[in-house]
């Protein structure tokens, strides 16, 4: 079982910190995973379960175990990432103010360590992995509702399941996208404008939709299309070796999504320390599950 925190200050502090790495990592959903609070060590292998399209369906011939579906499959994922994030306040910061500061400061770093973790997932977006992008290379200004309908169809000829599908999106093609005069008009209702009010697009022509601005610049990548079977992610929490203040697993308890947590004070220098890690890895699953956009 993983480290438990214990101090009620480092668990406020955890329980805040929990909603920026959440909300952060919400692309995330886009992929396959296994997000579990157990502790394990770097490179230990976690097994992520793949779930493509059915195979067809079969003439009854005696057996019901007769061409049996092998679309479901198991992706063994290295632990080969880590990494981490570290803040500090001296003790007097720490009591001469009304803000918590080490609050504070630790929801930013864990939020910044959110960032690069994803936007170390999506280097695997590349053309050797996931071939062809779904359309033609097209600028910000040119992304529109038929253009996320073009990419549907790439996906339909690519035989990617229809159910589960995700468009995330760079902010200038998910701003683009907004101002299209079919999407603002399909949210005009008087329940709910969150197109319009909130800058949100739920869902569009049968995708989850999610804006980023961390995608990498690499392959002039400005977002993609994708079922969870296209990519398999793990993540487990690094236990410590050495004692610490407080160490304890900090997790989504819906998703397992998981963060260290690890505070330890310097005596000589009258600081506290925190750092937040992470411990996880990623590998291609199934090529067709995912479409790339890029610009020219």
């Amino acid at each position: 079982m993983p480290n438990t925190l214990t101090n009620l200050k480092d668990v406020k502090v955890a329980q805040s910190a929990i909603k920026p790495f959440m909300a952060t990592l919400l692309p995330i959903r886009a992929f396959s995973s296994n997000f579990s609070p157990e502790p394990a060590d770097k490179l230990d292998t976690i097994r992520v379960p793949i779930v493509g399209a059915p195979s067809p369906a079969s003439d009854f011939s005696g057996s019901y175990t007769a061409d049996v579906d092998s679309s479901i499959d198991v992706a063994p994922v290295q632990l080969n990432r880590h990494k981490y994030k570290t803040v500090h306040v001296t003790a007097r910061e720490a009591s001469e103010t009304a803000l918590n500061v080490l609050e504070t400061l630790v929801g930013s770093a864990v939020k910044q360590l959110a960032q690069d973790v994803l936007q170390d997932i999506f280097t695997e977006i590349t053309a050797a992995n996931y071939g062809d992008p779904a359309i033609a290379a097209l600028a910000s200004t040119a992304f529109d509702y038929k253009k996320v309908l073009g990419v549907r169809e790439s996906c339909a000829n690519a035989r990617m399941p229809s159910t589960d599908r995700a468009l995330v999106l760079d902010a200038a093609y998910f701003s683009n996208l907004l101002g299209d005069d079919i999407v603002a008009k399909s949210f005009m209702t008087p329940v709910a404008l969150p197109g319009v009010v909130d800058g949100v697009i739920r869902r569009l022509a049968g995708f989850d939709v999610y804006e980023t601005t961390i995608l990498p610049n690499t392959e002039k990548l400005v977002g993609f299309a994708g079922h969870p079977s296209c990519l398999a992610v793990a993540m487990r929490y690094l236990e410590p070796v050495a004692q610490y203040d407080e160490a304890g697993a900090v997790t989504d308890p819906l998703t397992g999504l998981t963060f260290g947590y690890l505070r330890y004070t310097e005596t000589s220098s009258n600081r506290i320390f925190v750092t937040v890690e992470c411990l996880y890895g990623f590998k291609v699953a199934i090529a067709g599950g995912l479409r790339r956009i890029v610009k020219p």
